[in-house]
C-alpha cells in the first residue's frame, strides 16, 4: 500500500511538472471517451433503462407476422386479439392499444379547439402494465365494452399544464373530444410512456361487434408474462393459435399462406430498431477512443524515452522491473482519470446537443440523463483506456537495459528497433480506424446527398398544408360485413363539409391554386388490389398498387407532370363515369407496348365500387422521399365513392389534407386559413398547419441526423489522427537527428535523406489504408441496408476518402521530416 501512495505522490508530481503533456493527453483523452460516454448515455437510456410500468421485463408485445414476409411484424386485427387474449396459457392479462388523433375542444378557458394525438387502451392493457394516474384513475372494464365504451379521457401530464394549468379541479369536469361531451377521470404521471411519447390522453379502446368477425389490422398488443414464463414460452404458446385462426379467417390468408405470430419483449418491441444504429455509433465513438488512446501512447513513449536516465538511475538503486512497470502504469491511469473527468463534462454537453438536434420522433428523449450507471461506465472506461494506452510504455521503459540506457541517455541517440515499430504500429492503427470511419460516414453521406437531391417528379415549394377530418366513429356505421371486415355505411356530411372547405380555401388571397389529398403526398400512401377488368381473375394474387384519392387541380398544384391524358374535373363526382389516373410505372408495367388509357380497372372497396376507365397517366412521384424502387399508384375522385367503405380503408372517406400552391410565403396563409375553415366548422381545427417541405424534411431525419453524428465522429477521428501521426513522426525525427547529421555530413544530400524516411513513412501508410480499407469493406455491407442509391463498396467514396486520408498522413510525416533536414549538420552532431 505503502509503494502505491508513493507512486501516485510521484505520478503526480510528474503530471504537475508537464502541464503541456499533461493536458494534450487529457484532452485526447476527454475527446475519445466523453463521447463514448454520450453515446453509452442514449443506449443506456433507451436499450436498458427503466420503464414506467410494473416489473417491465414482464410484458411482452405479441405481432403478427406476414406470410410473404417473415422477417418484418405487423399489428394484429381484432379477432386475432380476441383469440390471443381468450386462448392463451402463458399470459396473465392480455390486452391492446391503438393510435388515436383526435380534435380537442374547442374551448377550455377560452382556448381553442386543437388535435392532438394520444392512443386508446383496452382496460387490460392498463392493468397488464400497472401503473397507476397522477391523479384520478384509469377507466375500467366496464367503461372498455364491446359497442359501449364510455366516453372518459385521461389526460397527460403536459396536456393538463398546458391547457389547464394543472388545476387538480379538472376531475370530473366536462371537454369536447370530437365534439362530444368526454368525462376527465384522470391524469398520468409525467413519466408514463407506452408506444408514442407524443401521446396526449388515453381513452378506451372502442370496438364494435362485427368487428370481432374480422377487421384490419391496426391494433398493438401486449401482455403480462406468468410467473416463469419467458418470451420463448410464449411464443410456443401462441404458435397453434395462429394456425388455427388461419382456418377460422381463410380471408386473412396472404397468397395461399397464413400469418404468423412473433412474441417479443416489450423493450425490443418498442426500441429494438434503434439497436443498430446505436450500436454503430458506438462503436465509431469506440474507434476515436483507440485514436485517442494511440495518440497518448505515442506521447508516453516519447515521454519514456526522455526519462532513461531516471530509469537507469533508479535500476541501479535497486528498482526491479516490476516496481518501475508499475509506476509507469500508475501515471497512465491516473492521467486516464483526468481524460475521463474532462470526458464526463464533455459528455453532459455532448448529450444535451444530441438531445437538441434529435427528431422529434427519437423514443425517450425527455428521459436521456448522465445516471449512476453512465459513471459508471465512464469511470471503468478510463482505467481500461489508462491500461490499454500505459502498457506498451510501461514495458518498454521498464525492460530498458541499465548499461544501454545510460549510454543512450549521454547520447541522445536512437531509441531502437522495438520503438520503431511500435510507433509503426501506432501510426497504421490510427490510420485504419480513421479510413474505417471517414469511409462509413462518407457513403451515409453521400446516400442522403443523393436522397435529398432525387427527382421528386413534382415541386413541393411554395405548398402550404393542413387537415381537415371528422370522426369516422359518429359519421359511419357498421351495417354488414364485406370481405370478411366489417362495411361502413358513410354519412354524406363529410364529403358535402370538405367539398365546401375546399371551395372556400380556393379563394384565400395569395392562393394560385388549391387542391387536396386523404394523405399529404410523398408521406405514406395505403396500398390496395386491383382488378384489370377483361384480364383473367387472380384471386388474392390479384396486382396492388398505392392508392390516391385527391381532388381536382392536384396535379397542376403539385405541378406533376401529365404524359397524356386529362386532369379530374369537378364533374368526376359519383353520378358521373367513374375514372382513374395511373402513373407511369403501372401504365409501363400492366399494359406495356400499350396506351392505358381507355382500359378499366376495378379496385373493391365496397359494393358499390364501380369500373373505372383510365383517362389520363402521369409522371412517378414516390410514396415517400426514402423509396428505393418506385411503386404503381392509382389516383382517383375523392367524391367520386359510394355511400359505404370497408372498415381497414374508411378512414379514406373522413379527412382531407389540403395542398395550396401559394404566390408568396406560404406560413404567412395560416390566419386567413383559420378563419375561412372556421366559416365552415368552427368546432374543427385548422389540422397541423405546415408546408409540404416540411413533410419531407421530416421523412429525412433520420439519415441526416445518423450520417450527421457519424460525419462528425469522423472528422474528431481524423483529426486526432493527423496530430498524432505529426507527434508521433516528429518524435521519431529527432530521436534520428544524430543519424541525420552524420549522413548529411558523410555527404549525404536533404534529398536522400528525405526518400529515407519517406520509405518508411510510405509503409506505415500503405499499412494502415490497406488495413483500413479492409475494415471500411466490411462496415458499408453491414450498413448496405441504411444506403440509397449508394451500393457497397462505394468506389468513388473508397479511393477519394483514401487519397485524402493518405495525403494528410504524408504531409504529417513531411513536416518534421522537411524540418530536421534543414538543420545544420554540425549542430546535429552537437548530439554526439
Amino acid at each position: 500500500m505503502n509503494a502505491i501512495r508513493q507512486d501516485v505522490l510521484y505520478g503526480l508530481r510528474m503530471l504537475v511538472a508537464r502541464p503541456i503533456f499533461t493536458l494534450a493527453a487529457a484532452v485526447s483523452l476527454a475527446l475519445g471517451i466523453g463521447l463514448n460516454t454520450a453515446i453509452f448515455t442514449l443506449i443506456n437510456t433507451m436499450l436498458w433503462g427503466s420503464l414506467p410500468w410494473r416489473a417491465p421485463d414482464r410484458v411482452a408485445v405479441i405481432w403478427s407476422v406476414p406470410p410473404q414476409h417473415p422477417d418484418q411484424t405487423e399489428y394484429v386485427s381484432i379477432p386475432d386479439y380476441m383469440a390471443f387474449k381468450e386462448r392463451n396459457r402463458s399470459f396473465e392479462k392480455v390486452g391492446a392499444m391503438a393510435l388515436g388523433e383526435q380534435d380537442f375542444g374547442a374551448s377550455e378557458n377560452g382556448m381553442p379547439a386543437e388535435r392532438i394525438v394520444g392512443e386508446q387502451f383496452s382496460a387490460e392493457l392498463l392493468e397488464a402494465l400497472g401503473s397507476q394516474p397522477l391523479i384520478g384513475r384509469f377507466f375500467t372494464a366496464a367503461e372498455d365494452e364491446v359497442d359501449h365504451a364510455a366516453h372518459v379521457i385521461v389526460l397527460s401530464y403536459r396536456l393538463w399544464q398546458r391547457r389547464f394549468g394543472g388545476d387538480k379541479n379538472v376531475l370530473g369536469s366536462t371537454v369536447l373530444v370530437d365534439g362530444v361531451a368526454t368525462n376527465v377521470i384522470g391524469v398520468m404521471r409525467p413519466d408514463f410512456r407506452f408506444s408514442d411519447d407524443r401521446a396526449e390522453y388515453l381513452a378506451p379502446l372502442p370496438i364494435i361487434g362485427f368487428q370481432l368477425r374480422g377487421s384490419g389490422r391496426y391494433l398493438m398488443v401486449a401482455g403480462r408474462l406468468k410467473a416463469g414464463v419467458s418470451v420463448e414460452q410464449a411464443q410456443a404458446d401462441m404458435e397453434p393459435i395462429a394456425r388455427q385462426l388461419s382456418k377460422e379467417f381463410p380471408r386473412d390468408m396472404e397468397q395461399g399462406k397464413p400469418w404468423g405470430v412473433r412474441v417479443q419483449s416489450a423493450r425490443e418491441a418498442l426500441f429494438g430498431f434503434m439497436n443498430k444504429p446505436l450500436l454503430l455509433l458506438q462503436g465509431a465513438v469506440g474507434f476515436v477512443l483507440l485514436i485517442a488512446c494511440a495518440n497518448v501512447a505515442a506521447l508516453l513513449l516519447a515521454r519514456a524515452s526522455s526519462r532513461q536516465t531516471e530509469v537507469a538511475i533508479r535500476a541501479a538503486l535497486g528498482a526491479s522491473r516490476a516496481r518501475l512497470f508499475l509506476q509507469f502504469i500508475t501515471e497512465s491511469v491516473m492521467l486516464s482519470i483526468f481524460g475521463g473527468a474532462l470526458g464526463v463534462l464533455l459528455a453532459w454537453w455532448a448529450e444535451r446537443a444530441l438531445v437538441a438536434m434529435a427528431p422529434p420522433w427519437f423514443p425517450r428523449l425527455n428521459d436521456i440523463s448522465l445516471d449512476g450507471r453512465v459513471l459508471l461506465f465512464s469511470m471503468g472506461l478510463s482505467l481500461i483506456t489508462g491500461i490499454l494506452f500505459g502498457l506498451a510504455p510501461a514495458l518498454q521503459a521498464s525492460k530498458q537495459a541499465l548499461a544501454e540506457s545510460l549510454k543512450d541517455a549521454t547520447r541522445g541517440g536512437s531509441s531502437g528497433a522495438a520503438r520503431h515499430r511500435i510507433r509503426a504500429v501506432l501510426v497504421s492503427a490510427q490510420l485504419a480506424l480513421a479510413l474505417v470511419l471517414l469511409i462509413g460516414s462518407g457513403v451515409l453521406i453521400r446516400s442522403f446527398l443523393k436522397l435529398k437531391g432525387a427527382d421528386l417528379g413534382c415541386d413541393p415549394s411554395n405548398i402550404m398544408t393542413f387537415h381537415f377530418r371528422f370522426p369516422g366513429a359518429q359519421f359511419a356505421k357498421i351495417v354488414s360485413m364485406y370481405h370478411g371486415v366489417p362495411l361502413w355505411e358513410v354519412s354524406p356530411t363529410p364529403a358535402a363539409t370538405l367539398q365546401r372547405v375546399f371551395e372556400r380555401v380556393q379563394n384565400v388571397p395569395g392562393v394560385v391554386s388549391a387542391a387536396g389529398a386523404v394523405l399529404p403526398p410523398m408521406t405514406f400512401a395505403p396500398e390496395t388490389q386491383f382488378e384489370i377488368v377483361g384480364a383473367p381473375a387472380q384471386g388474392q394474387d390479384a396486382p396492388s398498387a398505392l392508392y390516391y384519392p385527391i381532388t381536382s387541380r392536384f396535379f397542376e398544384t403539385m405541378r406533376i407532370k401529365m404524359l397524356r391524358g386529362r386532369d379530374f374535373t369537378p364533374h368526376d363526382t359519383a353520378s358521373a363515369p367513374w375514372v382513374a389516373i395511373v402513373n407511369e410505372t403501372m401504365a409501363r408495367r400492366f399494359w406495356p407496348n400499350e396506351n392505358p388509357i381507355g382500359k378499366r380497372i376495378k379496385v373493391d372497396l365496397s359494393p358499390e365500387d364501380r369500373e373505372r376507365e383510365i383517362v389520363a397517366v402521369v409522371h412517378d412521384i414516390p410514396g415517400n422521399p426514402q423509396q428505393k424502387t418506385q411503386q404503381p399508384a392509382i389516383f382517383v375522385p375523392f367524391f367520386q365513392t359510394g355511400p359505404n367503405a370497408i372498415g381497414p380503408m374508411n378512414f379514406l372517406r373522413f379527412q382531407l389534407t389540403f395542398l395550396l400552391r401559394t404566390s408568396g410565403d406560404p406560413a404567412s396563409l395560416t390566419p386567413a386559413l383559420r378563419r375561412a375553415v372556421a366559416e365552415i366548422d368552427a368546432n374543427r381545427p385548422l389540422g397541423d398547419p405546415r408546408t409540404l417541405e416540411s413533410y419531407l424534411a421530416d421523412q429525412l431525419q433520420y439519415p441526416r441526423y445518423y450520417s450527421m453524428l457519424l460525419g462528425l465522429f469522423a472528422l474528431v477521428a481524423t483529426v486526432l489522427a493527423g496530430v498524432g501521426i505529426y507527434g508521433i513522426m516528429a518524435y521519431a525525427v529527432e530521436q534520428r537527428t544524430r543519424e541525420i547529421g552524420i549522413r548529411m555530413a558523410l555527404g549525404a544530400d536533404g534529398w536522400s535523406v528525405l526518400r529515407l524516411i519517406i520509405r518508411q513513412a510510405l509503409w506505415m501508410t500503405t499499412a494502415g489504408l490497406a488495413l483500413g480499407l479492409a475494415g471500411a469493406s466490411t462496415l458499408t455491407r453491414f450498413i448496405s441496408s441504411e444506403l440509397w442509391e449508394v451500393q457497397p463498396p462505394d468506389l468513388a467514396t473508397f479511393i477519394g476518402v483514401s487519397l485524402v486520408l493518405g495525403a494528410v498522413a504524408f504531409l504529417a510525416c513531411m513536416v518534421p521530416t522537411y524540418r530536421a533536414v534543414q538543420v545544420d549538420p554540425t549542430i546535429a552532431l552537437r548530439y554526439e
